[in-house]
């Protein structure tokens, strides 16, 4: 790549380095490794992808930055369901059969503020809510991939290459804010000229270290004596009865029943942002399969009256409870069905031994209610080339004119404005027309304040 960047070139370049996968279409490469050097090598299809399954597992398990969002069993359904128009670009790095770390990336063509370009970024990007992306390093080899890593990274074809949802801590973040810092380009002239780098701050993760047990706890918990009116009223109820799904035959019908009870808590605001159609659900059905399998699902419904009124979409993943979802009948809000639906997951947690019960990325209030520990995501973008470059300032001027109009408008206008986009894409509520509900949406922001239409993640 030089200072005019090249539209998408198809033969490796001489003296470059990435081994492509049989039948890959060939990437920029590094040269051969030296002996005893870790071996690069790009996977370019599903079907090479899916071949790496065993040893990436195997990987994610043992990797210090390993987790639910960066193993096979979620991100194999990931690209099925969102990587049309999307290319595969995950780097392996082996030491002779031995998969050592692994660089889960897609590329795709994308407008950086009206600027065509190349973005590189993790698998798991967008769609889906993904936190703690990141590089998979063998243990006590870090170091060695970190450094490979990054000549993989910079052997690649892109303009931009976004690497959101990383731990503020995380190692590949610390190295990559080292060899770009901030002010003037790092100038990589055989590897695609200048390189900018930007970094931004983004989710906050609330979680809860499970030290001691849940009665210790739960005396520090300010709702507990509410919590426990509320259980002792559920528990006399006729038909009370909470169930954990756990293998793939009791999944099936408690994720429907969870698709339900998601639908319903968020249909007067349009539906969540992580649920916005058919192909998400499609895709939670086939991640919720593999994680059942795997014996990591842990799918939770509270029934009442004899039907399902509350859901939580949980994962337990190297000693963690992740929190990912969930759901309510708001009929039944009033009786805090999903306050002692959390409460039993948390319990159940204690129970099991875990280690942590992490909320994952939000700040809502019961999560700060919830909480004793926080940790933080971030987003670092890297620019290079012609392209990149003027994308980067594109955005930039972008980003700045979004900040003036959002310090312009009055509160809660663009929290309505939200839930009224997603009014006009979902389906019309019942008996309702999209336009009028979107316009109610805007008149409760008026009349309220701040607050109206906050969403969850997914």
């Amino acid at each position: 790549m030089s200072a005019v960047l090249q539209e998408a070139p198809e033969a490796a370049e001489a003296g470059s380095g990435l081994v492509p996968s049989a039948g890959a279409q060939s990437p920029r490469a590094l040269a051969k490794p030296a002996a005893g050097a870790l071996r690069p090598e790009v996977i370019d299809s599903g079907e090479r992808l899916e071949k790496l399954r065993g040893d990436w597992a195997a990987l994610n398990l043992s990797a210090r930055a390993g987790c639910l969002f960066l193993g096979p069993e979620w991100q194999l359904p990931w690209w099925k369901h969102f990587g049309a128009g999307r290319e595969l670009c995950v780097v392996a790095l082996r030491e002779g059969p031995r998969l050592v770390g692994l660089l889960p990336f897609f590329r795709e063509r994308v407008r950086l503020g009206g600027i065509s370009a190349r973005r590189l970024a993790f698998l798991g990007d967008g769609a889906a809510g993904c936190d703690y992306l990141d590089v998979l390093a063998a243990p006590g080899r870090e170091d060695e991939v970190q450094a490979e890593a990054l000549r993989a990274l910079l052997a690649l074809d892109w303009d931009a290459c976004e690497l959101d949802g990383m731990l503020r801590e995380s190692a590949t973040a610390l190295a990559l804010v080292q060899r770009f810092p901030p002010g003037r380009p790092t100038a990589f002239a055989e590897q695609g000229g200048a390189v900018r780098r930007e970094a931004q701050l983004r989710f906050v993760c609330p979680y809860i270290p499970l030290g001691g047990s849940y009665d210790e706890y739960l005396a520090t918990f300010g709702r507990r004596e509410n919590l426990r009116r509320r259980e002792k009223w559920l528990a006399r109820q006729p038909g009370f009865e909470i169930a954990c799904a756990r293998t793939p035959e009791e999944a099936a019908p408690a994720l429907e029943a969870f698709f339900r009870l998601h639908r319903a808590r968020w249909a007067a605001e349009g539906g969540s942002d992580g649920l916005a159609g058919e192909r998400f659900e499609e895709f939670h059905r086939h991640a919720v399969a593999e994680l059942a399998r795997a014996g990591m699902l842990r799918l939770y419904t509270l029934s009442c009256a004899r039907r399902p009124v509350a859901s939580v979409y949980g994962v337990v993943q190297r000693n963690r409870f992740l929190y990912y979802q969930s759901g309510y009948d708001p009929l039944w809000a009033s009786r805090s069905v999903g306050l002692v639906l959390l409460a039993r997951t948390v319990k159940d947690a204690f129970a099991e031994g875990l280690e942590e019960f992490d909320f994952l990325r939000g700040n809502e209030a019961y999560k700060a209610q919830w909480k004793r520990a926080e940790r933080w995501t971030i987003r670092l973008q890297l620019f290079r080339g012609r392209r990149g470059l003027l994308g980067r300032a594109a955005l930039r001027t972008a980003g700045l004119l979004r900040s003036a109009v959002k310090a312009a408008l009055p509160g809660g206008a663009l929290s309505a404005a939200r839930v009224a986009r997603r009014l006009l894409r979902a389906p019309p509520p019942e008996g309702e027309g999209r336009w009028s509900a979107a316009l109610k949406v805007f008149a409760a922001a008026r009349d309220d304040g701040p607050g109206a239409g906050d969403n969850q993640r997914m």
